[in-house]
């Protein structure tokens, strides 16, 4: 009869995957409007949970909030960091640098967003990944280019 001891080192790193998961949050921030908002985020994407966003309230008005579940259910980091990184090419792709927490879950699980340009149709990205579409297929459908380095950027032409 054998026995196996494990040590420390031989066990997976809570602390590693704190780091991961802060560094990911930290990447996100701006487009997130928030480190708050941008750890619901990554937090929500990695466990297939509940996101609770909010949308700063405007000059006398009041925030808004916005919560949705990930149609993914549970991602790992690199899916994670993907989805985040063609979410946020789709909205500049519709000039929206700045997006709301409606806007952010819209790109995500697909629905209706306003841009500076009228009223545009999300598919979501999210929502195209619980269909089985792989990543390339996803960026061609949001009109934004995923090169060989994983860097998204905004297509020339839809």
């Amino acid at each position: 009869m054998s026995c196996f001891f494990a040590s420390a080192t031989d066990l997976p790193s809570a602390a590693s995957g704190d780091q991961e998961s802060t560094a990911l949050a930290d990447t996100y921030t701006d487009f997130a409007g928030s480190s708050g908002n941008a750890h619901a985020l990554v937090d929500g994407l990695l466990a297939g949970s509940r996101i609770t966003l909010v949308t700063p309230a405007a000059s006398g008005g009041r925030s808004t909030r916005s919560s949705f579940l990930p149609k993914t259910g549970k991602l790992g980091y690199a899916n994670a960091r993907m989805a985040l990184a063609l979410a946020q090419a789709a909205l500049a792709k519709a000039q929206i640098t700045r997006p709301t927490a409606a806007q952010i879950e819209a790109v995500l699980n697909g629905g209706a967003i306003m841009a500076p340009y009228g009223p545009a149709q999300m598919p979501g990205v999210l929502a195209l990944r619980s269909q089985g579409q792989v990543w390339g297929n996803i960026s061609k459908a949001l009109g934004v280019k995923l090169p060989a380095d994983g860097n998204v950027a905004a297509a020339d032409h839809p």
